[in-house]
């Protein structure tokens, strides 16, 4: 690999030096509008005049609560000019989260959309702050939020207490702050699936270089066009791939909300080649009945992801019908996206394991989780991490920052792995959720996978229940396809003599779904309500 033009950028450097090497080039189309880079560049520099004028300065919060529209990023790279962090607020948020962030951020100013579809954002404000329908705009004083200053809405239309994007726009120009590599980019939060969310400080140096590292693993050129429907409020969606496209002078091609016809006649339309994706976009899109007419030669690669349950056989389909070059990575929001990757000449097959190779400025190890010793070849362990793609820590929490890391400097991901015997490191399973079955550690994605298999069967979710004899036991929550009528005896009779007889689930209910829960990843499956219901349901 070629050495790094942007080893030690900030994102606002990065953007400055694209939109002078390649002004003119399309940066983003989002339904009628076409904006080069050198638009981009300029309208951040206008909007960062706009939040300095509001005395938004280094290291305040900026949070931003918007669908995938150019002024989501328009609005970060200003913050990132000033060394204003950002605040990335999942779209679907409402007031529990919102609040909850709000707060343990700090943040002084918010971003925001009036409404998206049919969701009035400005009744959720309303309710967390009955102080702005009589606030000077600039003026806010919550109780509830005593740093947030000011509201600022994406609406021509006048809202109590709000500025207006618009009247930001008119400021004028303004030079860049003095911003180093080291300082704070974005504040991304954890989905809170299995406790409170967590803020994982990102830096500069945490993402800029590994953005042009995958966009020479994925081979992007200028003349790329990413299809880009992950919210920006994650670390794929909001950091990683606009850093990877950019990077290379590649261009975003936005959807703010994603439906699958709008996405075939954008790839068809704009000649997408690349599409990162998870398993809620990529099922409707193959079983839309115009998949089959639309051109979709285009597309070529890009990383894919089953986060809400998949269906079997879903990646191999993507590579079949979609994009040959497609493969399986693994991220978090702590240590990056795409933080171990595939390189492209791999055979389809290894494209598919969940990993593999650490990404530039990363380790990677698997650690008995009892112990801390290093496990074995092929035995599954914690994936730990180290190196410049990891966060420093959570903002403003010292001690879930402190417990995140051992004793050496490794930070504890949580997610159960192993190394197999060519190095790779493959992903299996939340260890949090891995079933201890006698001496057995089972990732509950094991058994999923192999029920997913069976003809009736479109999604099956796994957890564990105590059990006397073994310590725990598997039990199965399956959604069968349209019309099967699969039976629990049949299900499980049809495991036996198929996988080990500890892992043929103890029980099995059907179900029409099974509790979730907005990340920027798609819906994740709620494991920790799912195994509430099954220690009601099986234990007695």
């Amino acid at each position: 690999m070629a050495a790094n033009p942007f080893a030690r950028a900030t994102a606002w450097s990065l953007l400055e030096t694209i939109a002078a090497r390649h002004g003119p080039r399309e940066a983003i189309v989002f339904d009628d509008a076409r904006l080069t880079f050198a638009a981009v560049r300029d309208r951040a520099r206008v909007f960062a005049a706009g939040l300095a004028a509001l005395g938004l300065g280094r290291g305040d919060a900026l949070a931003i609560w918007l669908p995938n529209r150019p002024l989501w990023f328009v609005a970060q790279y200003a913050a990132a000019s000033l060394g204003v962090v950002v605040v990335a607020l999942n779209p679907r948020y409402r007031a529990h989260e919102l609040a909850y962030i709000l707060g343990q951020s700090h943040a002084v100013a918010l971003l925001a959309t009036d409404r998206l579809g049919p969701v009035d954002y400005l009744d959720t404000l309303e309710a967390l702050l009955p102080e702005l329908a009589d606030a000077v705009p600039g003026e806010l004083a919550s109780a509830r939020f005593p740093r947030l200053r000011h509201v600022i809405v994406d609406s021509e239309a006048v809202y109590p207490g709000c500025h207006r994007v618009s009247d930001l726009m008119a400021a004028g120009t303004l030079a860049p702050a003095a911003v180093a590599p080291d300082d704070t980019f974005t504040i991304l939060y954890t989905s809170g699936t299995t406790s409170f969310p967590k803020g994982a400080m990102i830096t500069h140096a945490n993402c800029v270089p590994h953005g042009w590292n995958c966009g020479e693993t994925l081979r992007l050129t200028p003349a790329d066009r990413i299809l880009h429907a992950l919210p920006a409020a994650g670390t794929w969606g909001g950091v990683n791939i606009p850093l990877t496209a950019w990077s290379h002078g590649a261009c975003l091609v936005l959807m703010d909300v994603f439906d699958p016809l709008r996405a075939l006649m954008l790839i068809e339309r704009e000649r997408c080649t690349v599409w990162n994706a998870v398993d809620s976009m990529l099922i409707p899109l193959l079983d839309h009945p115009d998949v089959g007419r639309r051109d979709l030669s285009s597309l070529r690669t890009g990383g894919v992801a089953a986060t809400g349950g998949g269906r079997h056989g879903l990646l191999e389909e993507v590579l079949e019908r979609l994009m040959p070059l497609a493969f399986q990575p693994y991220g978090m929001t702590e240590v990056n996206a795409m933080s171990l990757l595939h390189e492209l000449d791999e055979p389809a097959a290894d494209r598919l394991l969940p990993g593999v190779w650490p990404a530039p400025g990363l380790e990677a190890r698997v650690a008995r989780p009892e112990t801390g010793a290093i496990a074995a070849v092929d035995e599954e362990g914690e994936l730990q991490f180290r190196g410049a793609l990891v966060t420093r820590g959570y903002y403003d929490m010292p001690a879930e920052t402190k417990a995140a890391f051992t004793a050496d400097g490794w930070f504890k991901s949580g997610d159960l792995g192993r190394r197999d015997h060519k190095g790779r490191v493959i992903f299996s399973g939340r260890l949090k959720e891995t079933l201890r079955i006698s001496h057995h550690m089972v990732a509950p994605g094991e058994i999923e996978d192999f029920l997913l298999a069976h003809p009736d069967v479109a999604q099956a979710f796994v957890v564990g229940i105590p059990d006397p004899g073994s310590n725990e036991a598997p039990v199965a929550y399956v959604i069968r396809k349209a019309g099967a009528r699969v039976t629990e005896e049949e299900l499980r009779a049809w495991c036996h003599g198929k996988i080990a007889s500890f892992k043929i689930p103890r029980g099995v209910r059907f179900v029409d779904d099974v509790p979730r829960t907005p990340s920027p990843h798609g819906e994740k499956v709620q494991r920790v309500k799912l195994r509430e219901l099954a220690l009601k349901e099986f234990v007695r």
